[in-house]
């Protein structure tokens, strides 16, 4: 392999990805090299990873627990403080059981791996998470993959295997744009369709209340570094399906247990973020602000109320252009291209510490440079 020849072309289709270093985040602002930009690339939604530190509680926990695990769950890892963060998720999700996991791609690949070497087929939205269709490729299950959010195209797709056990997978929130899959009717078409189960992959949406119809819902996995702000994945599940997952999940059987200091920001900030609603309640504020700004600003339509917010542009070119001209104002967002999506986007994520004041600037921005483009037309 020309290693060389290989980055060349990266640059020439123009996906090309480099390293940021990230010198300082405190509240809303994120300082890179010598230069504070407010951060609208943050999946902190809730503000959590950014919770004062009780330095002599934390003291006392580092003495009691230790730094470091230092083997498998399987082995000699599994810390009395996993069994307490499992214990309070599960129950406040309504389910018997929770297996905490390194992170939400660990969680995907255990899940899908349990499946591997059965007659079951997956049935996964178009636009789902990488760490799903990479954990569906790991374990080799049959799988078809359905129009975005297209559920009819889904019901057509589960009709044409009635004898088989059929994994309904989608996301709850969609990453790249926010867009909400609708779990209700998800919940219908599993019970419309027998021996058919819902899998539900809630790492934007986790403890923001999009949904409540847990009961229905099989299994849910979810990364722990978003609204919970802290570093790892769980998976939500019943008795019997944990069972499993200890005996054929490779990513929990072959992974080092975390560090008992990163179980303490997890056991703290879950109880933070089921205690503390009003700051959900802001977050969802801003989203209708936003919206609200879009219309004014763009003349865009968006109803959706997540804290992911996008706009796709007709090439690299002029994303590029807007991209820079955030940057020159001091404002950071998310630059997505091909493969993560099908067009060139901006992304714009929400978090607890965004006023409606940053949301004016970020759109002043952007009218600017629409104005711009359209003068030297």
């Amino acid at each position: 392999m020309d290693i060389t020849q290989k980055l060349s072309q990266l640059e020439e289709q123009q996906r090309y990805r480099t390293l940021k270093e990230v010198h300082h985040i405190e509240g809303k602002t994120i300082r890179l090299g010598e230069r504070d930009y407010i951060n609208f690339t943050s999946n902190d939604y809730l503000g959590l990873a950014q919770l004062p530190l009780d330095a002599e509680d934390f003291s006392k926990f580092v003495e009691q627990y230790g730094n470091n695990l230092s083997s498998s769950r399987l082995v000699s890892g599994n810390s009395v403080l996993y069994t307490e963060i499992e214990q309070l998720l599960s129950q406040h999700f309504d389910f018997e059981e929770a297996v905490i996991m390194n992170s939400g791609y660990d969680a995907n690949l255990a899940l899908f791996n349990a499946f591997k070497g059965e007659a079951v087929i997956a049935f996964s939205d178009s636009e789902n998470h990488a760490s799903i269709i990479d954990g569906l490729k790991l374990s080799r299950i049959s799988k078809e993959i359905y129009r975005h959010l297209d559920y009819q195209d889904l019901a057509r797709r589960l009709a044409a295997y009635p004898d088989i056990t059929k994994l309904i997978v989608t996301d709850s929130v969609f990453s790249t744009n926010g867009d909400l899959a609708d779990i209700e009717y998800l919940v219908e078409l599993k019970r419309q369709f027998p021996n058919t189960w819902l899998i539900v992959d809630d790492s934007h949406g986790l403890g923001l209340n999009y949904f409540d119809d847990y009961q229905n819902i099989d299994v849910i996995t979810a990364s722990l570094s978003k609204s919970v702000g802290a570093h790892g994945g769980v998976i939500l599940c019943s008795q019997l399906f944990k069972e499993l997952l200890v005996n054929t999940g490779r990513a929990l059987i072959y992974s080092s247990g975390m560090p008992p200091s990163n179980l303490y920001f997890i056991l703290r900030n879950t109880q933070a973020m089921l205690k503390e609603p009003y700051r959900n309640q802001h977050l969802k504020q801003l989203s209708g602000y936003f919206n609200s700004q879009l219309f004014s600003y763009l003349g865009k339509k968006c109803d959706l109320q997540t804290p992911i917010k996008s706009i796709e542009l007709d090439d690299h070119d002029e994303a590029e252009k807007y991209y820079q001209a955030l940057m020159g104002a001091g404002i950071l967002v998310s630059y997505f291209r091909y493969p993560t999506v099908s067009h060139p986007t901006l992304r714009f994520s929400l978090t607890y510490y965004h006023q409606k004041s940053d949301i004016d600037r970020l759109f002043q921005i952007i009218l600017k440079q629409k104005e711009d483009e359209e003068t030297d037309v």
